[in-house]
């Protein structure tokens, strides 16, 4: 057991969203090697080390300057509360940097504004709190902004909505650095969702909660039961006894995804634990989670995470034989 994960670097300037640094570091910046055989190197900088005082009168301890998160794998930038001022040089410089030299960048909340003045947001696809999200627009036009996403990996720039959104963020990263069945584990003891469904128009003058009687939910719970299965809009309606079109509209209103997006996003979520937990072939994985071939599942998992299934079923075990050695 040890700290020998990537490194990240909390960023703390005066005035950064306190919600958004606390509950990101209990993700990256809380030793669970103890569960995992590894976690990742976290540590606090600032443009000056010291004392900072975050929003809210939430004070932290930097011991670290920008030297240490230039040299991070992975630079976390919390809300930045004054939207329309640009962040200090020294702060943007060293994010470029990191960029330049490999490292992801990911910010949670207004952080989107940071990455947005040391030019990182061009031509990618983003998010932020949906209240901030025309401003962010106006300022950075070259970026298509998605208000509606609780969070964005678009080429090592990782950009979350508001606030909790940045935990569903930091899990998402911790399911690509250590494993879906990883990111499962850790958000049962969190109490958090695994994959969060649903986009920001949740949040946006609706209710909140589900209608008790809103039949989605056992729908959803249906599917994943019986993933391995063929379906058509149609018959999905029939069983809840809705039109497709009208099963289609409820559908993302619910999940913020398409029916088809919503089933391929579970498939490769559970062809990841059965290549990380289990020797089955991967035909056999295919067929069982309803992506049909070899071909297909290869195709979807370069698509949807970048990378073959037996290499993340090889990276897997590599990382395991490396935890135990």
């Amino acid at each position: 057991m040890s700290l020998d994960g990537p490194r990240v670097a909390m960023l703390a300037y005066d005035g950064a969203g306190s919600f958004d640094f606390v509950t990101v570091n209990e993700i990256f910046g809380v030793d669970y090697s103890h569960r995992f055989g590894s976690w990742y190197r976290t540590s606090t900088c600032s443009v000056v080390p010291g004392p900072v005082e975050l929003d809210g009168g939430v004070t932290v301890t930097a011991p670290h300057g920008l030297d240490e998160a230039e040299a991070a794998d992975l630079l976390v930038v919390p809300g930045w509360t004054r939207e329309e001022e640009v962040p200090p040089a020294a702060l943007l410089t060293t994010l470029r940097r990191a960029y330049r030299r490999g490292a992801r960048v990911m910010s949670v909340c207004t952080g989107a504004f940071v990455l947005g003045y040391a030019g990182l947001l061009d031509k990618r696809r983003v998010t932020t709190h949906w209240s901030m999200a025309p401003l962010l627009t106006s300022l950075f036009p070259t970026a298509t902004v998605d208000p509606r996403a609780l969070f964005v990996d678009d080429r090592r720039v990782l950009t979350a909505a508001g606030m909790s959104a940045g935990m569903d963020l930091a899990l998402h990263v911790v399911r690509g650095d250590f494993g879906a069945d990883a990111a499962a584990t850790l958000a049962r003891r969190l109490v958090l969702a695994g994959y969060r469904a649903g986009g920001q128009a949740q949040f946006v003058d609706s209710p909140l909660g589900p209608d008790p009687g809103d039949p989605l939910p056992g729908l959803l719970d249906w599917l994943r039961d019986h993933l391995d299965q063929r379906w058509s809009l149609p018959a999905l309606g029939e069983r809840v006894h809705m039109s497709p079109r009208t099963l289609s509209r409820r559908f993302h209103r619910l999940t913020g995804l398409s029916p088809h997006q919503w089933l391929t996003r579970e498939r490769v979520l559970a062809a990841q634990r059965l290549l990380e937990t289990g020797d089955e072939p991967i035909g056999r994985i295919a067929a069982r989670t309803g992506i049909g071939s070899v071909t297909n599942l290869r195709h979807t998992f370069h698509r949807e995470l970048g990378i073959s299934p037996q290499a993340y079923r090889t990276k897997v075990r590599q990382r395991r034989t490396t935890r135990t050695s």
